[in-house]
């Protein structure tokens, strides 16, 4: 499943005036994909040209991304 999404501001500017936040909607569909819902709790991992959203669950964490 592949969708665009867009990046949207969140929270409050700093004191520059800029956010420095930012959030993405994902709908149930898309979460049932992973293995997720709502209210999980997952672990996100930032590379160099990635962002990996993976379930919370310690005994299974993937660190070969």
């Amino acid at each position: 499943m592949v969708r665009k999404k867009k990046l949207s501001p969140s929270g409050a500017k700093g004191e520059d005036g800029t956010y420095h936040n930012a959030h993405v909607n994902l709908h149930e569909d898309e979460l049932a994909v992973a293995g997720l819902e709502i209210g999980d709790d997952v672990f996100v991992r930032v590379r160099e040209d990635k962002i990996i959203i993976q379930k919370a669950d310690p005994d299974e964490v993937d660190h070969d991304f």
